[in-house]
C-alpha cells in the first residue's frame, strides 16, 4: 500500500530539476490539494449498516460523513436479498435538527430483524500508513500534485523583479514559462486518464434516470415493476 512518502517521491521525479526548491510542507500540501480534487470526481464509497427495531426513521450519518462533501449514493433495504432492493431517492432526505443533522427515511422505517445499507461517499486519504487511491490512479493524481506545485513555483519566479539586474529577470521569466508549460503537461495526462474535459472536471456526459411508469388505468405493470426500472 503507498503512503505519503511515495507520493513524495513521484512529485520529485515529475518536476525534475525544480525538486530541491520544495520544502516537505509544500510538497505536501500539493499532494493534499491533489487528492482534494481528485476526490471530486472519483470520491471514496462507504458502506453502512443499520439495524432496524420497527420504530427508528431517523438515521445517525455514516461514520466518515463529511459535511458539504458526502452524499448519499444509495439506501438498501431490506440489505441482503438476492436481487438488491433500493428506496426511491425521494423517499429520504438530510434533515436538520437543533442538535444534529439526520438521514432521515420519510416512506419506511426499519423492521426488527432487517436491516437498512446506506453506501455513501467520502474523501480519500493519504497519509503516512497508507493511502485510499487505487493503485491505478496513482500516477495520475502524482501527475496532479506535481502540476499544482509547479503552478505554485512559476508564480513565485513571475512575481521576482530585481530591475537591476537584467539578465536575472529574463531568466526568472523564462523559469516560470518552463514550469507553467510542465505544469500544463502533467495536468493535460491527469485529465486524460480520469476522461475529464480540458477546462472542468466534468467527466464525458452521460446520465441514469429512475423512469417510472403505470399501465393504462394508473397501475404498476406486472412483468417490469417500478421498484426493477
Amino acid at each position: 500500500m503507498s503512503t505519503i512518502a511515495d507520493f513524495r517521491t513521484w512529485f520529485n521525479n515529475r518536476v525534475r530539476d525544480a525538486a530541491s526548491r520544495f520544502t516537505d510542507a509544500q510538497r505536501d500540501d500539493a499532494i493534499t490539494a491533489a487528492v482534494k480534487r481528485y476526490g471530486q470526481v472519483r470520491p471514496l464509497q462507504g458502506v453502512q449498516d443499520y439495524p432496524g427495531d420497527g420504530a427508528t426513521f431517523d438515521l445517525a450519518l455514516p461514520t466518515g460523513w463529511v459535511t458539504d462533501f458526502s452524499i448519499v449514493r444509495a439506501i438498501e433495504y431490506p440489505a441482503g436479498e438476492r436481487e438488491p432492493v433500493y428506496l426511491e431517492t425521494e423517499s429520504y432526505q438530510l434533515y436538520q435538527s437543533p442538535s444534529a443533522t439526520k438521514l432521515r427515511l420519510l416512506d419506511t422505517t426499519p423492521a426488527t430483524g432487517k436491516t437498512a445499507r446506506v453506501t455513501f461517499t467520502k474523501p480519500h486519504l493519504v497519509d503516512a500508513s497508507g493511502s485510499s487511491i487505487p493503485s491505478v490512479d496513482e500516477e495520475a493524481l502524482s501527475n496532479l500534485a506535481a502540476a499544482i506545485g509547479l503552478r505554485e513555483l512559476a508564480s513565485i519566479y513571475a512575481g521576482t523583479v530585481d530591475p537591476s539586474i537584467a539578465a536575472d529577470v529574463v531568466n526568472y521569466r523564462s523559469k516560470a514559462q518552463e514550469y507553467q508549460s510542465l505544469a500544463k503537461d502533467l495536468e493535460a495526462l491527469y485529465r486524460s486518464h480520469l476522461g475529464l474535459d480540458k477546462e472542468s472536471e466534468a467527466k464525458a456526459a452521460s446520465s441514469f434516470k429512475d423512469v417510472d411508469q403505470t399501465d393504462s388505468v394508473g397501475m404498476d405493470k406486472l412483468t417490469h415493476p417500478n421498484r426493477y426500472r
